[in-house]
Order: C-alpha cells, then structure tokens, then sequence
C-alpha cells in the first residue's frame, strides 16, 4: 500500500503500536529527514524493550539508594517496605518510570521514593500518601520547580520564622524582593501567574489574599506550602551533586 502522508503514517503505526514503526517510518518517509528523528523517538515510547529497561532501571535505583541510606533507615525499616502504602508507592514508581522520557529521569524518580519511605518525624504523615507524591513529581516540569524553588528561598526567613506560615504580611512584605529576582531570571510576569495557578493545582502553592481592587496580573503573591516544600525536599535529595550545582 502506498504511503502518501508519512505524518499520517506516525498516527496510524502509534495506534497500533507496531512493533517495527522505526522501519515503517523510514520506508513512508522518504527524503524528508525530520521524520527520522520523530520516529526514533516514538519508537521509544511504544518500545516494551525501553519501557521494560526503564523500570529495571528505577528498581535497581530505588534498590540501591535505600542501600545508601541503610545506616538511617529504623529498625522496623523491613515492616514498613511490606506496607500497603509502600506497595502503592512502587507500583507508582513503575508506572511513571515506564512513560519517563529516559532512564535519568526514572532513576531520579526511584531516589525520591527512596527518600519519601522514612521520612523525618516531622513529615512522618506523609509516608502514607507517598505514591502521589511520586506522581506530583512526575508531571512537574522545570519550570514548576524552578518556580517553587524560588519561592522556598525568597520566602525562606519567613518560613524559618512561622513554620504554619499562617501571617500573610511575613510573605507579601518580601514580595518586592520576589518580584526583582524574578526579573533578574527575565521570567514573565504572566508566567508567574500562570506557574503559581498550576502550583496551587496541586497543592503545593497558596495564593496569600490581597485587595483584589487594587490587584493587577503581576501582583499576584504566591507562597509555597508546607507540601510543595517537602516534594522539593524529595527532589533535591534525590539528585546527584552535579546536578544539584546545576
């Protein structure tokens, strides 16, 4: 059959996920190169081979930080990795490793879940909610992040001072601060709502109240709460020195 639309094909072949699309792609493309890359990269989301590499990987990731960690982990550490929650928190990890876009990002994931099963008294409620943390994660893009870690360090003196953050003029007393370090990283204003909007989505942002009346776009305070502060806590214990000096 002739192939007239190689695009079309890509559509045609990804809902079938047929096992040899990098080959169909090739042959329906002709000279139009761009397909090529395209193809290999589809070829990798529908690939069961890369899929399965990517969830061995996380496993042995998860594996092996907790090997890391073994010196800090309690004595009933066995009892608690025989949990329903943690049952739930790996079938998670396996999920997410399988659609992440590489095996860093998979094992990146799998340190997470590491850290997120003996959390520290403090956080100790939130083990049992750790498979959607591990998810939360997984759709969070570098912008959410970079957005949340900015907040966590404008905001952190008035964290260190009301850990409920509960006096809302301890946050929009440093929002001109917010504001200069958020035009020094040449971020839109309307990005700024936008990231603080998704954030709040997932509950890891508070928009503080304000005189609405006098409110304008780029006005808008938002601070993180104490669940974003501590899904960014998993994520930087979850990366590498590298790629914390990033």
């Amino acid at each position: 059959m002739p192939i007239d639309d190689p695009i079309e094909k890509i559509r045609q072949i990804a809902e079938e996920e047929d096992g040899e699309l990098l080959g169909a792609l090739i042959q329906g493309a002709g000279a139009f190169e761009p397909i090529f890359a395209v193809a290999a990269t589809v070829k990798g989301v529908f690939d069961a081979k890369e899929r399965n590499e990517r969830i061995r990987t996380a496993i042995r990731a998860l594996c092996d930080e907790l090997t890391t960690l073994r010196e800090k982990l309690p004595s009933d550490a066995s009892d608690a990795l025989r949990s329903t929650w943690f049952r739930q928190a790996a079938q998670r990890l396996i999920q997410e490793a399988a659609t992440a876009a590489n095996n860093e990002r998979a094992i990146l994931l799998a340190r997470a879940t590491a850290h997120g099963c003996f959390p520290t008294d403090e956080n100790s409620h939130r083990q049992q909610d750790l498979a959607t943390y591990i998810r939360d994660l997984a759709q969070l893009g570098t912008d959410d992040i970079q957005m949340l870690t900015l907040m966590r360090d404008v905001y952190k003196d008035a964290i260190r001072t009301v850990p409920n953050m509960n006096r809302m003029d301890d946050f929009t007393n440093l929002f001109k601060v917010f504001k200069r370090t958020v035009n020094e990283l040449d971020i839109h204003e309307d990005d700024i709502v936008a990231l603080g909007a998704r954030l709040s989505g997932f509950g890891l942002a508070y928009e503080v109240p304000r005189n609405q009346m006098l409110q304008s776009p780029s006005e808008h305070v938002f601070r993180p709460t104490r669940r974003g502060l501590y899904l960014l806590s998993l994520l930087e214990s979850a990366e590498t020195p590298k790629e914390k000096g990033n």
